[in-house]
């Protein structure tokens, strides 16, 4: 899940070269303080789908994943008075991601207890109702490795999550819970009753039309993006539920949101009121507490968290060494990040990977590019032009990068391996990662079969 990793990866070398963009903080609350923003100002949004996955593993009992949920939707909601939790939305997932979906499966199949189907201890496709989840022997952390049973299962906890809050929250303090991306009958829909994504909150007067969208999004990480804009948009509008809220608070363990953030940061700045730039984004990574092997250090449970604001003047402060920009430079830096987002996707992603892309090799390239090659970068310019014939001119931005990536690994020692793996591209995996790149900018390009994936994702 997420961009490459490792010590190479996009992660570590954000935070070695931009440590100024980054704090670890406990709780979200902290971060809150730090900014010095009201609660009443301020917005969480969390991936779902991930506090779903990171339930631990001995607890596998509908009650236990509402216990451990409602827990964390409480931290949220001290720090923040409207929380937002996103979910994929299974019918709009894009088709370019089902060749990583079938990895997947696969991974999760392997996991399952070989029996026969009537001696299964769980719930394995959709036929069932909340009752059934609270039978004694359900298995339900064996019933999320079956891709047909979680979604009803999603709707059912989130159910019961926000019966829980209504019953529980006191006093006058402003707060609102909203799940984007279930249905909002919960676990008690029909059987065979098909499935329909929605919104379902404390407050849906307001908050469903706020986030029904014309043209569904899939993955629950361009909603956290989404989610922000539109909330931006409503805290404008006074008497609105959100009217003056500023900070944002992007919860995840998805690195993909690094890029994305930082691509949506850059049309934050691009605002044409300079009153409409005040939005202030964190991107809330959650760490799990870790204890080194063999001894007893110990790292406790925190977020690393990055200030997109700051993250994303550091990263034009690298590309260009300044900040007295000419006005064609400063029209090109959507094209230097977009060339950013194309090389984040060649060093690996849920979609693509090149082997022998490095991101710690690459980003220096980048720079290169962003200062001294503004042709190349008019180039990468045109994969936001609406014919597709527009978009393929891109290739040569990335072509040439390949050239100097290549070029620059002729003098490092060690690098023989790197440097053949890295020739040995073809021309499928440019289209993926042009691809790739549309789709992190919230463009996705829908016949994805003709950008380099495999016939099943027609």
């Amino acid at each position: 899940m997420g961009l490459g990793g490792g010590p190479n990866g996009a992660k570590a070398v954000f935070l070695d070269k931009f440590p100024d963009a980054f704090k670890n903080v406990r709780r979200l609350d902290d971060v809150r303080q730090l900014v010095g923003v009201s609660r009443e100002q301020t917005l969480a949004v969390l991936d779902g789908n991930v506090m779903m996955n990171a339930i631990p593993k001995e607890v596998d009992t509908f009650r236990g994943y509402v216990r451990i949920l409602a827990y964390q939707l409480n931290e949220a909601i001290q720090a923040a008075a409207h929380v937002v939790v996103v979910f994929d939305d299974p019918k709009a997932i894009t088709p370019a991601k089902a060749d990583e979906q079938q990895r997947r499966d696969q991974l999760r199949q392997a996991r399952v207890p070989l029996c026969s189907e009537d001696l299964v201890a769980t719930i394995f496709d959709d036929d069932y109702h909340t009752n059934d989840l609270l039978a004694d022997g359900c298995n339900v952390k064996l019933l999320m490795e079956f891709r047909k049973a979680r979604p009803r299962f999603y709707d059912a906890v989130c159910a019961e999550l926000l019966r829980k809050f209504r019953g529980e929250m006191t006093g006058d303090g402003t707060w609102s819970l909203t799940f984007d991306g279930v249905d909002v009958r919960g676990g008690d829909r029909g059987i065979h009753v098909p499935r329909e994504a929605g919104v379902l909150s404390s407050d849906p007067t307001f908050w469903a039309p706020l986030l029904t969208r014309t043209e569904p999004i899939g993955e629950g990480d361009l909603k956290l993006t989404d989610v922000t804009q539109r909330v931006h948009d409503a805290s404008r509008v006074q008497g609105t539920p959100v009217h003056g809220v500023m900070l944002n608070l992007v919860t995840t363990i998805d690195t993909d949101s690094f890029v994305i953030e930082l691509l949506q940061q850059n049309r934050r700045e691009r605002r044409a009121e300079e009153a409409d730039r005040d939005e202030l984004t964190i991107l809330c990574l959650k760490e799990r507490a870790r204890k080194r092997k063999g001894d007893d250090f110990v790292t406790d449970a925190h977020y690393t968290c990055c200030d997109m604001q700051t993250f994303h003047e550091l990263m034009l402060d690298y590309f260009y060494g300044t900040q007295h920009l000419t006005d064609a430079t400063k029209a090109r830096q959507p094209a230097a990040l977009a060339l950013l987002a194309a090389v984040l996707a060649f060093c690996g992603c849920d979609f693509v990977e090149v082997k022998g892309f490095r991101f710690d090799l690459a980003l220096p390239i980048v720079r290169q590019m962003a200062r001294t090659k503004p042709k190349d970068l008019d180039a990468m310019a045109r994969l936001f032009e609406t014919e597709r014939h527009g978009k393929i001119q891109a290739l040569t931005a990335l072509q040439m990068f390949i050239l100097y990536y290549l070029k620059s690994l002729e003098d490092q020692p060690r690098m023989k391996k790197v440097k053949e793996n890295a020739s040995a591209h073809c021309q499928q995996q440019l289209y993926r990662v042009l691809w790739t790149c549309s789709y992190w900018h919230q463009q996705e390009l829908k016949d994805c079969s003709q950008w380099g994936f495999s016939p099943r994702c027609a």
